[in-house]
């Protein structure tokens, strides 16, 4: 089978899709070190995403999205 290199592998992995309230950037972090593979975080507005500065934020190891309003996104 061969994969495009840009694209993500399903096969055999552990996955955590977002649910009510419980999508939170911590509750996605304790679940990637509880085994999951994969995470995802809630829909997001793409015109929301736009407007924001992507900012890495060392402490957590992750990609920020902060908002004009200066909220992370």
């Amino acid at each position: 089978m061969i994969l495009n290199s840009l694209s993500l592998c399903y096969h055999n992995k552990l996955i955590l899709a977002p649910m009510v309230r419980v999508g939170t950037l911590p509750m996605r972090l304790l679940a990637l070190d509880y085994g999951a593979d994969i995470v995802y975080c809630e829909e997001l507005i793409d015109l929301k995403m736009i407007q924001c500065k992507r900012v890495v934020n060392e402490v957590l190891s992750t990609v920020d999205f902060v908002a004009p309003d200066d909220r992370v996104v």
